[in-house]
């Protein structure tokens, strides 16, 4: 339990994209199963409907994952009413992509910002990349909304090609001002579509495929690999997404 409700203790991580098919919901999905293997205490939310992938894949594990509607006025008051009674030390949302305006609207409506501080919260959006210039534009509208009352990971998704490929973004006034801000940056692997797909057909959460006994060597050796380098990668931002001073919390509450 939070004992100071104006001391924040805990980590809302909100996955954003550009588009579909960026990659955000794989990066969420990643986020999920690190929280599951390190045995943090979580709640999941999925608000992009009509590719529900963090519910599809992990709605079996436990606690589940709720689904949520940003779009309609009161259809994600969830969010806050869980965070106030059950006060997890972590929180994931999964947004819909290209949803920033209905994200704000939602956003103004509840004031979720100022509420969670309320409730012991800091936010983190975590806006996924690709090279595409829409990614710096979204980022840019979310960076001068969103200002300084949250956190920023800013992922580069080299399944769009190489780190040194996203000339827009690293060549961007929106960088130089998240920087400043104290934006965190992190590449996430490309996981070749072979072991891709058969996730995706099958519905399964991350460590499934590696206890499976239909996936075969290929398949297990690829993803492992994946998630190795993913969670390498993801521990340099580490406090911003949760990782970090939840375990204690987590066996507390």
């Amino acid at each position: 339990m939070v004992e100071n409700p104006n001391q924040e203790t805990g980590r809302v991580v909100i996955v954003t994209g550009d588009k579909g098919g960026v990659g955000k919901s794989t990066l969420a999905r990643g986020l999920l199963h690190l929280y599951i293997n390190k045995k943090l205490k979580y709640l999941a939310y999925d608000s992009d409907h009509r590719n529900a992938q963090l519910y599809r894949h992990y709605n079996s594990v436990e606690p589940g994952v709720k689904l949520l509607d940003i779009f309609t006025r009161g259809g994600a008051d969830d969010l806050l009413i869980d965070l106030d009674s059950e006060r997890p030390p972590l929180a994931l949302v999964d947004l819909p992509a290209q949803s920033g305006a209905f994200f704000e609207e939602f956003e103004k409506d509840l004031g979720v910002f100022d509420a969670v501080k309320e409730l012991g919260y800091r936010v983190t959006m975590v806006s996924v990349l690709s090279r595409v210039k829409d990614s710096v534009n979204i980022l840019r509208v979310l960076y001068e909304y969103c200002g300084d009352r949250v956190d920023y990971v800013v992922v580069k998704n080299l399944f769009h090609g190489d780190a040194d490929k996203f000339e827009r973004y690293q060549d961007s006034e929106t960088r130089t001002k998240l920087l400043e801000a104290g934006a965190m940056e992190i590449l996430m692997p490309d996981l070749f579509f072979k072991p891709y797909d058969y996730i995706d057909e099958k519905n399964l959460p991350f460590s499934a495929v590696l206890e499976s006994k239909e996936a075969n060597i290929v398949i297990k050796s690829r993803v492992a690999a994946w998630l190795k380098e993913f969670e390498q990668n993801v521990l340099v931002a580490s406090q911003l997404l949760g990782l970090e001073n939840h375990a204690a919390a987590s066996q507390a509450a």
